[in-house]
């Protein structure tokens, strides 16, 4: 997974008719390019559907923001990969999964914006119990149990 940031929208982009009403102040583009196996999720949308708009380099509305994707059954089955958007405080994030194990992952930010996220490959037939995420400081900062 690969976050790029667009201080102005490329030149190709339209706004998506069902973004426009949220479209007001923002004029910037946030995706998140994420791949399983070299094919790219969310492909068939076009080059700008894994995309967000924000206003500008530090917008605050896209941290908490989380979600499981995957090439089949919308992220339900099959290899998936869990992307979450992080405040800037967040280090790293571990996900814990139902036979145990923990997977984690450092957050990486867009050089010279607050846009941060990481990002975890979850193998087939796998199920997330927990997502946890800490500071620098190893500090516990979140406990999430709504992806199970």
């Amino acid at each position: 997974m690969a976050l790029e940031f667009y201080p102005t929208f490329p030149n190709g982009y339209v706004i998506p008719a069902k973004a426009k009403p949220l479209s007001a102040n923002k004029s910037s583009l946030v995706c998140q390019r994420m791949m399983i196996g070299g094919v790219r999720i969310d492909h068939q949308g076009g080059p700008w559907a894994d995309c967000s708009l924000v206003a500008g380099a530090h917008d605050p509305s896209r941290a908490g923001e989380a979600g499981l994707w995957g090439l089949q059954d919308k992220g339900t089955s099959g290899s998936r990969l869990f992307v979450a958007n992080v405040e800037t405080r967040v280090a790293y994030g571990v996900v814990n999964l139902s036979d145990g194990s923990h997977l984690k992952a450092t957050a990486t930010t867009v050089p010279g914006t607050s846009y941060r996220a990481f990002a975890v490959a979850i193998p087939t037939a796998k199920t997330i119990t927990t997502i946890d995420t800490y500071n620098t400081q190893h500090q516990h900062l979140t406990h999430d149990t709504n992806w199970h």
